[in-house]
């Protein structure tokens, strides 16, 4: 894709199985340390690598990978982390919620039920700062995006369309439905890492009252990491 990028593409099929494999030898490529390689920007079914045409042309680039035996890497289990984020679910954060239950014919109870039953996958980081796109959602969820976007989601807002669901990492605009809200900050520009939450992790959501929401700080999210997250 141009001069400074070449894309390593998988099978176009949406598994974890799948994305593992994206993510496994990524990182194979990228502890190789190769001179002009600046970057790896993970996918769904594929990733980028970022180079410097100056220091290594695309033919070189291309044949250093050729040399790698990536059967090895095939049906390799990745080591996964279970991140668990506090959600308040309820119709002031989960705006969508009714008109939800009203297109799959669920109570708003049976939709958070379900939501809150499963842990997701995350597969890749993307579209703003630190959010996840997650799956696969159950499948009574499957529901398609909004066919007007808001102009503004809050940050911290816990949303479903096509199967997955995600959390707003900064204040967007956004199609997905609403149906909860995390007072949790996953994305901080100030630390490194700046991501709370990294592609290969399972998500969980763990509803919590209103009241905890909005008395949430520093020090509860702290300890909430401690009792979780660690």
């Amino acid at each position: 894709m141009g001069e400074q990028i070449l894309i390593v593409q998988f099978e176009g099929i949406l598994s974890i199985e799948n994305n593992q494999m994206v993510q496994h030898v990524a990182e194979v490529i990228k502890s190789l340390n190769i001179r002009g390689v600046k970057d790896i920007v993970k996918g769904m079914c594929n990733f980028s690598i970022l180079y410097d045409p100056l220091l290594i042309n695309f033919e070189q680039l291309k044949d250093k990978l050729s040399d790698i035996d990536f059967t090895e890497v095939s049906g390799r289990e990745q080591e996964s982390r279970m991140v668990h984020i506090p959600v308040v679910f309820d119709e002031q954060y989960g705006l969508d919620l009714p008109e939800l239950a009203k297109k799959l014919a669920l109570s708003e109870e049976e939709i958070i039920e379900i939501i809150t039953s499963n842990a997701y996958y995350v597969y890749m980081i993307g579209f703003i700062a630190g959010l996840p796109y997650m799956g696969n959602l159950d499948k009574r969820m499957a529901v398609p995006r909004k066919s007007n976007p808001r102009v503004k989601v809050p940050k911290g807002a816990v949303a479903i369309a096509d199967k997955m669901t995600s959390i707003y990492t900064v204040e967007s605009p956004g199609g997905w439905h609403l149906v909860g809200w995390t007072p949790m900050d996953i994305f901080d520009g100030t630390k490194n890492p700046p991501n709370l939450i990294k592609a290969g992790d399972y998500v969980k959501y763990e509803p919590i009252s209103a009241e905890v929401a909005q008395n949430w700080n520093s020090q509860v999210q702290k300890e909430w990491n401690q009792l979780w997250n660690i």
